[in-house]
């Protein structure tokens, strides 16, 4: 089984993959993607080694390093200090593509630490083709309201299976290989886009990284191998022969991972790899996971954890990330925990097709047992609505509620959006897909229901910058076909059955450009006496924080 942690790394958190057991190997990715492509790898590869494969810094979940321009030497120094937070001493290093500089300089930086060195597919480009590579290879992303960026990326990526180097796509520069498929292609785009601004940096890195001058200082025992359809496979006879301890071998295509694995040091000896170790949260933000009994919970904390604590539950579709700038602004004042839904954010898909808001509230009640902690919780639209059943189910836990755009449907309009709010987001051939996921994030801005696209459904609200589209867009992509599940729970979730049931202080609260303010300001009035509404400051681009810190202020007292 392949597990997911964070260490901390000079002040900075590095997330990876794990599995397996024994001596310990290192599996750098190839750009731009991250350790989850290296997932077939891992998979292969553990039943030999303890296997650790790392986000490189600026991919994936790994934040980036502090430099506008980092080298690969800069990359393996990351990946020694990486290493070493997990308390390994020797170790096998091995990597492809952008992933092998990383591990050869690895290997020339430490080689009294590497047990051995694979590289799969090594670049040694001509000045020319190095030059042409840095002026053309890396496009920006450059977000566009109507969405047309996200088939240039869908492009880039599926080019890179049919020609090299990509933008050359011309008879003469096509590729004899198979197109990857679109979950492949799909999981490359997400992680260009993540990277944002970063995900060009190790690409050019590795296009000026001077690969004789490395092979010439290497030192330790190596392996370097491309599979006849690689791109790179041609440059293996542009590397020398004559270096000590390097063995170069060309692979057939169908097993080439099979023989990768053979190539390995499977006699090496060395101290097993240790337990991964826990992150303690000092201060700023970090992340970890949580094992609940319904699967793997992502967590984001924020702030001082000796101040009055605060559960923050996002809305769908998306992520704790989607209110990074919320979470910044309360956590100057709480300690604020911030975890993804199941099936949300960087969390575990949920095990089952059919869930409710009580499924969600019942594993995020775990999290706060593991972290022992009570809180007030905020939660907005879905986040409400589990906000409220995570009052029901553990009311020891929850000091109070504060609840924004709290959902409650009749059943013609629960059967409505239930049939229609929630296309697919399946990877297909040509990314179609992606711009049908962008316009519903885009019309979500102007029309409630997003679908209803007429004058009696016009919002107020909107529409924002393709820049802030881009980020919604992003932590859309973080759940997949997954991101559904959530919101046809709040859809079918009762409120006005269940808020009654509610034990805790309860504040509803809303901005009136909010499409659920209607219902949410009903709900309370029908709620009772521990339940009362406020109306946020639309005229206040801070009224979400500073409505919530005040209640915050009000319940945490009532608490203590």
């Amino acid at each position: 089984m392949i597990q997911r942690f964070y260490v901390d790394v000079e002040g900075r958190q590095m997330h990876y993959r794990r599995s397996g057991s024994g001596v310990p190997l290192i599996l750098i990715h190839a750009s731009p993607t991250s350790s989850a492509a290296m997932e077939p790898w891992i998979t292969s590869m553990s039943k030999l080694f303890t296997v650790i494969s790392p986000d490189t810094p600026g991919f994936g979940q790994s934040s980036p390093l502090p430099l506008d321009q980092p080298e690969i030497e800069d990359y393996a120094k990351a990946i020694l200090g990486f290493v070493d937070a997990l308390g390994i001493n020797r170790f096998l290093v091995a990597g492809t593509h952008t992933g092998s500089k990383i591990a050869l300089s690895v290997a020339v930086q430490a080689p009294d630490r590497v047990i051995q060195l694979v590289m799969d597919g090594l670049a040694a480009y001509t000045d020319a083709e190095r030059d042409e590579q840095l002026a053309r290879y890396t496009q920006p992303i450059e977000p566009l309201w109507h969405g047309g960026h996200l088939l240039l990326s869908w492009h880039t990526m599926r080019s890179m299976f049919i020609f090299w180097p990509w933008f050359r796509q011309e008879v003469d520069h096509r590729l004899i290989d198979n197109v990857a498929d679109p979950q492949a292609i799909h999981q490359m785009v997400f992680d260009q886009m993540r990277a944002t601004a970063f995900w060009g940096l190790s690409y050019r890195a590795a296009f000026r990284f001077d690969t004789h001058r490395a092979l010439n200082r290497l030192r330790v025992p190596s392996v370097l191998l491309a599979a006849e359809s690689d791109p790179l496979h041609g440059h293996l006879s542009r590397l020398g022969t004559d270096v000590m301890n390097l063995t170069i071998s060309s692979t057939s295509n169908h097993d080439h991972l099979a023989q990768l694995v053979d190539l390995l040091n499977v006699r090496a000896t060395a101290e097993h790899a240790p337990p991964a170790p826990s992150v303690l949260h000092r201060g700023g933000t970090s992340r970890r996971y949580i094992s609940t009994s319904k699967g793997n919970i992502h967590v984001r904390m924020d702030g001082d954890p000796a101040a009055p604590t605060v559960v923050l539950l996002h809305s769908s579709p998306g992520s704790a990330d989607s209110y990074d700038t919320l979470i910044r602004d309360l956590a100057t004042d709480y300690f604020v925990i911030a975890p993804d839904f199941l099936g949300n954010g960087y969390s575990d898909a949920p095990q089952m097709v059919d869930t409710d808001l009580k499924f969600y509230a019942e594993s995020l009640a775990e999290v706060l047992d593991v972290l022992d902690i009570n809180a007030v919780v905020f939660g907005t639209h879905t986040g409400a609505g589990i906000a409220i059943e995570l009052a029901i189910c553990r009311p020891e836990r929850v000091i109070g509620v504060v609840a924004e755009g709290m959902p409650s449907f009749t059943d013609e309009e629960r059967e409505e959006l239930l049939d229609r709010y929630t296309p697919s987001f399946v990877p297909e051939r040509n990314g179609e897909h992606l711009v049908r996921a962008w316009h519903m994030l885009r019309d979500m801005q102007l029309f409630w229901p997003w679908f209803r696209s007429d004058a009696d459904h016009i919002r107020s609200t909107g529409p924002s910058s393709a820049d802030w589209t881009q980020h919604q867009f992003v932590e859309f992509l973080k759940s997949g076909p997954t991101y559904s599940l959530a919101y046809r729970a709040s859809f079918k979730y009762s409120a006005v059955q269940r808020l009654p049931l509610v034990q805790v202080p309860t504040v509803l609260c809303a901005d009136p450009r909010d499409m659920l303010y209607p219902m949410t300001k009903e709900l309370a009035r029908a709620a009772g006496e521990r339940v009362f509404f406020q109306e946020l400051d639309s005229a206040n681009d801070q009224g979400s924080a500073w409505a919530i810190g005040l209640h915050l202020q009000q319940l945490i007292s009532v608490g203590n």
